[in-house]
């Protein structure tokens, strides 16, 4: 039997899950638009096929389809039941109702045009974060964990969920919102747009805190607008309070308006808010950052709007160091009241803040901390379906050993077949096919050597944001030059964003220190070995961190290999990797859009592993 789950907000998709393995549809690689959603034109046409898809991919008959509960209001393609369930009857909510009984739900039975292929297959609805979870515990491998999923809002001004894992289920026990906090998500979203001048830029402001530093008066004030200081007092073993004098006199400017810090709520929206809808909560809280902050001592600092102004960099900074400071407070405080569980499972965008998660690691409450590839909304399609479905329709991972059946589960490439040589000689490109994978690594090596770029692509698409080795752009980090290259030359990155080093497992703790144990999947930042800063310059961001990616010849056999080839040519087997991509694109997925960025772009070359060519 098999699942089919769907999400229609943004970062939309479709996803199977069945015995056999995953298989993932993220939109924006199908329809080429960052960040898509339900309302998005083309959309609903696309829905349909990719059901049929996977309907065809499905081993068995498909029993159930699951949606997520969170949506765009303007999607022309969603199930009735959902809209009547969401917009009237806050189901989380209702009185003698539990957390237990409200993150997942059948749905009343109703006509679906777009699933009517599939035939009369129940509908069930799955909450937001409750998928998050599912997907974190579900693809671990784990048997027993403490599972937590962080964002920054879903329906109901929620922010997150605490489950607790045991054998094949999950059972939440927690229910965060942005009306009392934690709003790690909201706040660092609403600096990302007020300093980057768009949405979704979180990961930008994240590269950007490196090149700050923390404003100690800033500190209290930015950890208030976090979690306010009302809802510390009152949890304060998962939420440090703050000493009262650091907020006294101190307050936001939004457009005309001074919000002094109200001490009865302890914030200073959150008094006005009170009454607010959920939507309002969430606007006022994630959309808009304020024009002026007054610190304690009395200083007024003004806010900029752009990376090179140096009081956004700083609060760029300080906010990282709020995040990470109260997410290890929360965390350790739940694991205190839910104790015995050696295993975190940890998803939501805000598992997306890979310094923040291996501060988590580095707490030392956990022997491990499991982060799926698509942590964020991308995945929320899988979660549903793994949330809905029976367990015989999980399949079995061992805790840590199959970790690629999720990173892969998208769909192989484009154009990348039979008629792949044709299409490269009739783009008028030189083909070179190696007879061996020896000559074949060798080839590539000495592109890479002589400081050639080159776009690696190999079997399934990545889930989510990170390209791990089957979309990217290789360079050598030996040369100076080689970030710049690929990073600003061919992609037009702005330059305070990192690039991640690519290395052998068995000799990453040459050159690298932290927590090499989560290194495969590029989740968790590790430092260069200051002994190693000079030579590994290409690859370290400024404040010394990196985003490794550790490869092993069971998983990754050909980036092993390469590596090891191009250390023997340069002394050095590292790897700068960054995703194939055009600047504000989609990762590519189809050998017709790797050729245009061969066409367009100083990339040199595109290298089709599993067919030893290299098109240059």
């Amino acid at each position: 039997m098999a699942t089919i789950g769907m999400h229609f907000g943004h970062d939309a998709g479709a996803a199977l899950t069945q015995a056999s393995g995953f298989h993932v549809i993220e939109a924006e690689r199908r329809l080429g638009l960052r960040h898509v959603c339900g309302g998005n034109e083309g959309f609903a046409g696309a829905a349909a096929s990719w059901l049929e898809e996977l309907r065809q991919r499905a081993s068995s008959p498909v029993t159930r389809i699951a949606v997520a509960d969170w949506y765009t209001p303007v999607c022309r393609v969603l199930p009735p039941a959902l809209v009547d369930l969401v917009g009237k009857d806050a189901w989380w909510a209702r009185p003698g109702g539990g957390l237990a009984d409200a993150v997942v739900r059948p749905l009343r039975p109703a006509r679906w045009p777009l699933a009517e292929a599939l035939g009369d297959v129940p509908l069930t609805a799955v909450r937001h974060h409750y998928a998050h979870a599912a997907l974190a515990y579900h693809t671990s491998g784990a048997r027993r964990a403490l599972v937590v999923a962080l964002d920054g809002t879903g329906n109901y001004a929620e922010c997150g969920m605490v489950c607790l894992g045991e054998g094949d289920r999950l059972t939440p026990v927690m229910s965060f919102t942005n009306r009392t906090g934690p709003r790690f998500g909201l706040v660092y979203e609403a600096l990302a747009r007020r300093v980057h001048g768009s949405q979704f830029d979180t990961g930008k402001l994240l590269g950007l805190s490196a090149t700050g530093e923390v404003d100690e008066a800033l500190l209290p004030v930015l950890r208030a607008m976090a979690v306010p200081q009302g809802t510390r007092k009152r949890s304060p073993d998962l939420y440090e309070p703050l000493a009262d004098g650091l907020l006294a006199g101190t307050a936001l400017r939004y457009a005309g308006t001074w919000y002094p810090y109200d001490a009865g709520s302890g914030g200073y929206l959150d008094g006005g808010l009170a009454d607010a809808s959920d939507d309002d909560v969430t606007h006022s809280l994630g959309s808009v950052f304020p024009d002026e902050i007054r610190t304690a001592d009395g200083r007024v600092t003004a806010v900029g709007y752009s990376p090179e102004d140096r009081v956004c960099r700083d609060l760029a900074a300080t906010l990282q160091a709020v995040v990470e400071r109260d997410l290890v407070s929360l965390v350790t405080g739940v694991s205190r009241r839910f104790p015995g569980y050696s295993t975190l499972c940890y998803a939501g965008g805000c598992a997306l803040n890979i310094t923040a998660n291996s501060a988590l690691v580095e707490s030392g409450q956990f022997t491990r901390v499991h982060v799926p590839t698509c942590c964020d909304d991308s995945g929320i399609a899988l979660g549903a379906a793994l949330a809905a479905a029976d367990p015989a329709e999980r399949p079995a991972l061992a805790a840590g050993t199959l970790w690629p059946e999720l990173a892969y589960a998208g769909g192989p490439l484009e154009g990348g077949g039979d008629g792949a040589h044709r299409a490269a000689l009739r783009a008028g490109r030189t083909v070179r096919t190696a007879a061996t994978d020896a000559e074949f690594t060798e080839a590539v090596a000495g592109l890479l050597a002589d400081r050639r770029c080159v776009a690696w692509l190999e079997g399934g698409l990545e889930t989510g944001p990170r390209a791990l080795g089957h979309r990217s752009l290789l360079v050598s980090a030996h040369w100076k030059g080689a970030r710049h290259h690929v990073s600003h030359t061919i992609k037009g990155r702005e330059w305070f964003r990192p690039v991640a080093p690519l290395c052998p497992a068995e000799v990453a703790e040459r050159y690298f220190t932290g927590p090499l144990d989560h290194t495969d999947t590029m989740l968790f930042a590790v430092r260069v070995d200051p002994a190693r800063a000079g030579e590994l310059a290409e690859v370290r961001h400024i404040d010394g961190t990196a985003r490794l990616q550790t490869v092993r010849p069971e998983v990754h056999p050909g980036l092993h290999r390469l590596c090891h080839a191009v250390g023997a040519r340069t002394g050095l087997p590292v790897l700068v990797n960054t995703s194939a991509n055009g600047g504000g694109m989609p990762i590519l997925n189809s050998l017709g859009d790797a050729l245009g960025l061969l066409a367009d772009t100083a990339l040199d070359a595109v290298v089709l592993p599993e067919r030893r060519m290299v098109i240059e």
